[in-house]
């Protein structure tokens, strides 16, 4: 397993300095557009010395890394606030998010695919390829588009967008998860209104990990080798249930845990449409503010960032497979 270590830094490298060369890329002076229309050039050349913007380009890079990987990640050009403060307060909502969507998705994905492939109906397998076919073919933003018409208008049973009633007093902030702190300090009825604006927005992106889980899963368990170990241990007089908690949800664990691995990038992708369609206060709007504003250290710290969480998930999936199945482990 450590002989994957260099691939994965290099992986991590060559993401970091391609972000690098696409912020740089971005037309405008930040410094400038840091002091607006009143731009006096002695300042300009003090503030870009200060940020190291006036060195050669290759030494803008190592620098940016040294900052990042050390958490100097510098004051936003616009607000003036730390980056890392900014952080800390918008990435529990994209944490929590994510995480919901997640295990709303692994669910679904693994039920369907259970049920398709030990069902005698052939609607069942209709239902789990086509899962798969809406999670690559359909935009997420057009599911959270319809999902927001049908349960925001036409029922009316969920708010439109953000994530918590703004008449209300919010939970109080103990790890910024509006779920947790709620449970945490016992109150019950800011529990349901965190859930109430949740729902929506987690199903949306839950469409993602579902398609492949399910996917990926059903085309394990429907293996010919599978299949004859399922009718050989109904022979034996196991009922479905045995068959599924004992054995087939502990063969699908490896497939399963490699598609969150490899879809957590698209999971990412998916969080900064879905929290803009849904008004969402997370890392993925505040991400898209920074890029337009040319706040190139907000946007490229959090951009490293994120290649940095993805690139790790990948790699302790890597690790947790070859751990549950060491022949996939050699393979990979």
């Amino acid at each position: 397993m450590l002989r994957k270590v260099p691939f994965f830094f290099a992986l991590y490298v060559f993401a970091s300095f391609a972000i690098f060369a696409a912020i740089s890329a971005i037309p405008g002076d930040p410094v400038k557009l840091r002091f607006g229309k009143v731009i006096d050039p002695e300042r300009v050349a003090v503030e870009r010395e200060r940020l190291g913007l006036d060195r050669p380009w290759l030494e803008q890079y190592f620098l940016s890394q040294k900052r990042f990987l050390s958490g100097d990640w510098g004051r936003s050009l616009s607000s003036g606030r730390e980056t890392t403060g900014d952080v800390s307060l918008y990435m529990p909502a994209t944490i929590e998010l994510s995480l919901c969507a997640m295990l709303v998705g692994v669910s679904a994905g693994l039920s369907v695919a259970l049920f398709a492939s030990l069902g005698t109906h052939p609607w069942a397998a209709r239902v789990a390829n086509g899962l798969g076919s809406i999670g690559l073919v359909v935009p997420i933003f057009w599911i959270g588009i319809m999902l927001l018409v049908v349960g925001a208008l036409w029922l009316a049973w969920f708010p439109m967008g953000g994530r918590f009633d703004m008449t209300e007093i919010q939970p109080d902030r103990i790890t910024g998860l509006f779920l947790v702190d709620s449970l945490l300090t016992g109150e019950w009825d800011k529990f349901g209104t965190a859930a109430r604006y949740l729902v929506l927005s987690s199903l949306c992106l839950s469409v993602y990990p579902a398609a492949g889980v399910a996917s990926v899963t059903y085309a394990r368990l429907r293996e010919p080798e599978l299949q004859a170990f399922v009718v050989a241990l109904r022979s034996r007089g196991y009922g479905t249930s045995r068959i599924i908690w004992r054995h087939l949800l502990r063969i699908s664990a490896a497939p399963t845990l490699t598609v969150i691995g490899t879809t957590f990038g698209s999971l990412l992708g998916g969080a900064f449409l879905t929290e803009t369609v849904f008004s969402w206060p997370g890392i993925g709007r505040y991400l898209v503010n920074a890029i337009l504003a040319r706040d190139v250290f907000v946007a490229q710290n959090l951009l490293t960032f994120l290649v940095l969480l993805v690139v790790l998930v990948a790699f302790i999936s890597d690790l947790v497979v070859s751990r549950l199945d060491p022949r996939k482990g050699e393979e990979r």
